[in-house]
């Protein structure tokens, strides 16, 4: 009887450890090869996103049940999938030509007055028509704007130098005359995130035309490091007073990775110092999978919204996504597996012939995941660059 206990035992504990390590082998069996990725190996993914960019993303592909926040995620779709290529073709002058054209189209469609909308409805006003007015529309021309100095910096074409040019004055004029360095998304809304899109594309421009001057970045920086991170975490508040800079909101991983994913472009060191605050304040696992907590341990936790998505157990489905191009960014290989299983295991990708698909997350959930995993961009010996 003993022998036969002791057998069943030995069984249940061989069961059990096939059902804990099977999922996480299988879910993260790719990691390394997206980590190390040759662009072939990202290719399927590009070419999905690529068809929904030239086939057209409209608003009623979005059912958030808010007209703007439909707004957003449209607007979200063709930026996230316009950095994504800019990422994707590394090198130009060795990338298929395809995808320089459907980061064009991307920022046309960003650029046309229906994927304003959103933005304009709710300043009353729209935001390239008024660049010499005092209004901050930091959501909407921030991250356009970083786009822009993306496809200048990585194409040398100078196709929309001038609007570039345009945007980055106007946003510097309005960050200037702030008393926060701060200017509004909405009317009486600021976000520091945001925000650092907006200081992030001026520092594009300003690498583009005085490419020896980083002088302002990096004042603007300090001001923003000392004022709108958390001491005790090292994240960023997600919304603060613009007037007085006081925080509306506890220190969050969603605005943080995002923030510490956009600096990347200018400011690696700085990136890095929010991405190990995001590791030591909010990294989790369960049986291998990886999340970002949305809430740190030192403040309460709290629900989600349309930042961060829901927040199941505590993780962050933003901050646990955004953080997967810091984990690629800064050379995590560990992290990046972990997270990418988490990934996979939720948006559950299908093939499709020669491309595949998240089919959980749809157009701006495909586009965000194209920006994620090739962060840091691609070439052709395989390698982040």
């Amino acid at each position: 009887m003993r022998k036969v206990i002791l057998a069943r035992l030995a069984a249940l504990s061989v069961m059990a450890g096939f059902a804990l390590v099977v999922p996480q082998l299988w879910c993260g069996r790719e990691a390394r090869a997206l980590f190390d990725g040759h662009v072939d190996v990202h290719k399927p993914l590009a070419d999905s996103v690529a068809t929904w960019i030239n086939e057209g993303v409209n608003l009623d592909d979005f059912q958030t049940g808010s007209a703007r926040f439909d707004g957003e995620w449209l607007f979200g779709t063709h930026l996230m999938a316009g950095i994504g290529f800019s990422q994707f073709v590394g090198d130009i002058s060795n990338a298929d030509r395809k995808y320089v054209t459907v980061i064009q189209t991307c920022i046309d469609q960003l650029t046309d007055e229906r994927l304003r909308t959103f933005d304009t409805v709710a300043w009353g006003e729209d935001a390239l028509g008024t660049l010499e007015g005092n209004n901050g529309h930091a959501a909407y021309l921030g991250y356009l704007n970083v786009l822009l100095g993306l496809y200048r910096a990585r194409t040398k074409d100078d196709t929309y130098n001038e609007l570039n040019n345009q945007i980055s004055t106007a946003l510097l004029r309005r960050v200037d005359n702030s008393p926060t360095g701060l200017i509004e998304t909405y009317p009486r809304e600021s976000y520091p995130v945001d925000n650092m899109a907006v200081a992030v594309s001026i520092a594009l421009n300003q690498k583009a035309t005085t490419p020896n001057n980083a002088s302002w970045f990096n004042n603007w920086r300090d001001g923003f490091d000392a004022r709108f991170r958390d001491r005790a975490s090292g994240l960023i508040y997600q919304a603060v007073n613009r007037a007085s800079g006081m925080p509306l909101d506890k220190p969050r991983a969603s605005g943080t990775a995002l923030a510490a994913y956009l600096v990347s472009f200018v400011d690696k060191d700085y990136s890095g110092q929010l991405f190990r605050s995001l590791k030591e304040s909010c990294r989790a696992s369960w049986l291998g999978f990886g999340i970002i907590k949305e809430y740190p341990d030192s403040v309460p936790s709290g629900r989600g919204d349309i930042d961060s998505g829901p927040v199941l157990f505590g993780a962050s489905i933003s901050g646990t996504g955004f953080t997967i191009s810091l984990s690629r960014i800064h050379g995590d290989a560990e992290l990046y597996r972990d997270l990418y299983r988490t990934a996979y295991l939720v948006g559950t990708p299908v093939w499709h012939g020669k491309t595949r698909t998240f089919v959980v997350g749809g157009p701006l959930g495909n586009a965000i995941m194209l920006a994620m995993l090739t962060a840091g961009g691609l070439d052709d010996s395989g390698s982040n660059s």
